[in-house]
C-alpha cells in the first residue's frame, strides 16, 4: 500500500481531527503523546508533504548512507534518526526525522509555532521562538567529545550564523517552510541556490576577481555539514581552445587535518577553522599563472556549490564530489591594448 493510501486509511480508522465542527467543544486536551500515524491521520497534507522531504530520508539517503557506512556512530544517528530511544532500530531509521523529533516536547505535550487557535485533541504549547530554536537540536551543536577538537570548535553552526545575519529577525521556517510547507524545498533545488548568490566577476590582468553577495539568506551561504562547499574554478583559454593556465579556490570552513603528512598526531590547540563561506558578502581573487604571456586568451570561470563524499582535508581538490549546483559562469575576453 503507497504511503497516500495508508494516511487516507488512517484517516478514516482514527477520529477526524480535521473537522469537528459537529462536535462539542472540548474543554480540556487529553494527556496523550500521539504517535506518527496519528499525527499523520489529522494532518494529511503535511505528513504527505513531509513523506516528499530530506527529513523524511535524513538516515535513508544515499548521501547520509555513504558517510554512516564509514562511521556508523550512534552521535549521527542522534540526528539522522532520533526516534531510535522510542522505536525499533528499523522503524526510527525509515522514519528519518519524523513529526516528534520536532514537535515532541516534554513528556505529553506537543510543541509547535505561535499561530493562533487550535481544537488540537492534546496538550499543545504554542511558542514564537519555536520555528527556529527546534532547529537547534540538529544544526547547532559541537564535535563528539572523543574527536580530539577543541571544545566549542562547533560541527555545525547555523543558528549563530542566523543570529549574526541580516535577517535576524525571521525564523528559520520563514525562509525554508513557507506558507507552513514541510517538504523543505529549497534546500535542494537548484533554482533556489542559485538566487542565493549574486556574483559579479571583473579580470585584474591574469587574474579572477568576484565580488559575491548572497540574497536574502540568513546564515552563512553555504551552511550546515561539512561537506558542502563553494568551488570557484578558473582557466586561461586561448583562441585554438586550449587550456593556458588554470586555478580552483574553496570556500568553506576548513579543518586542518588532526594527522600530520608522516602520521603524527597534531595537538589539539593547533587545529584552527578558517572560515571563508560568504557572510552577506565576500570578494574571491584567483592568480591564474600562466608559463607564458597569455594576452589573447579568454578567462572562463565558474561557480559550483560542491557537496563532498569523502573530504580530502590535505588535498581538497581530491575530494570525491556527489553532486554540484552551477550557481554562475562566465567568460572574460582577452586584454586589448584598449581595455589595460
Amino acid at each position: 500500500m503507497d504511503r497516500r493510501a495508508h494516511l487516507v486509511l488512517l484517516a478514516a480508522l482514527l477520529p477526524a481531527c480535521s473537522d469537528r465542527r459537529d462536535e462539542p467543544p472540548r474543554p480540556v486536551a487529553a494527556a496523550w503523546l500521539p504517535r506518527e500515524d496519528e499525527c499523520a491521520a489529522c494532518h494529511v497534507e503535511i505528513a504527505d508533504a513531509w513523506a516528499r522531504s530530506r527529513h523524511h530520508a535524513a538516515f535513508t539517503n544515499s548521501d547520509f548512507q555513504h558517510a554512516y557506512e564509514r562511521e556508523p556512530t550512534p552521535f549521527c544517528r542522534e540526528c539522522h534518526a532520533p526516534e531510535h530511544a522510542r522505536l525499533p532500530a528499523g522503524e526510527a531509521e525509515a522514519l528519518g526525522v519524523g513529526c516528534l523529533a520536532c514537535h515532541g516536547g516534554p513528556a505529553t505535550l506537543v510543541t509547535a509555532a505561535s499561530r493562533t487557535g487550535s481544537d488540537a485533541p492534546h496538550l499543545l504549547r504554542r511558542d514564537p521562538a519555536f520555528a527556529t530554536r527546534t532547529c537547534a537540536r540538529c544544526h547547532e551543536f559541537d564535535f563528539p567529545a572523543d574527536s580530539g577538537r577543541v571544545p566549542g570548535t562547533m560541527m555545525q553552526t547555523t543558528l549563530r550564523e542566523h543570529r549574526a545575519s541580516a535577517h535576524a529577525d525571521r525564523s528559520c521556517a520563514d525562509c525554508h517552510m513557507p506558507a507552513a510547507a514541510h517538504d523543505f524545498a529549497s534546500t535542494r533545488d537548484p533554482s533556489a541556490m542559485q538566487r542565493a548568490l549574486a556574483v559579479v566577476a571583473r579580470r585584474d590582468g591574469d587574474a579572477l576577481e568576484l565580488e559575491l553577495r548572497t540574497r536574502d539568506v540568513g546564515h552563512a551561504f553555504p551552511t550546515g555539514d561539512l561537506f558542502r562547499r563553494l568551488a570557484v574554478h578558473a582557466e586561461l583559454v586561448d583562441v585554438d581552445g586550449r587550456e593556458l593556465a588554470r586555478g580552483v579556490r574553496y570556500l568553506a570552513r576548513h579543518f586542518v587535518p588532526r594527522h600530520h603528512p608522516d602520521g603524527r598526531l597534531r595537538h589539539a590547540a593547533t587545529l584552527p577553522v578558517v572560515d571563508d563561506r560568504v557572510h552577506g558578502a565576500a570578494r574571491v581573487r584567483l592568480d591564474l599563472r600562466s608559463d607564458a604571456p597569455a594576452p589573447a586568451a579568454e578567462l572562463v570561470w565558474r561557480v559550483d556549490l560542491e557537496r563532498v563524499d569523502a573530504r580530502d582535508p590535505d588535498r581538497p581538490e581530491a575530494s570525491t564530489i556527489a553532486d554540484t549546483i552551477r550557481l554562475a559562469e562566465g567568460r572574460l575576453p582577452p586584454i586589448t591594448p584598449a581595455s589595460r
